[in-house]
């Protein structure tokens, strides 16, 4: 995972989920660095399938939340 931000005067991250299936040349740069065709590619794009991993993000965000 990714968290990008925090250049505003507040909290302020991106979350970027990273996946097995990510070549291991790209993985490990910024997603902003991706080609232009992986941003609109249909096979990449998020769908049903990130389901889980949303409700996991938002349910992992409001715990911590809860925790401040």
């Amino acid at each position: 995972m990714e968290i990008l931000g925090n250049t505003d005067a507040f909290l302020h991250a991106h979350i970027w989920p990273r996946y097995d299936w990510e070549p291991p040349e790209i993985v490990g740069d910024p997603v902003w660095l991706y080609p232009r065709e992986r941003w609109t590619d249909p096979a990449t794009a998020l769908g049903p399938r990130d389901d889980a991993l949303r409700a996991a993000l938002v349910a992992e965000v409001n715990r911590l939340r809860a925790l401040g």
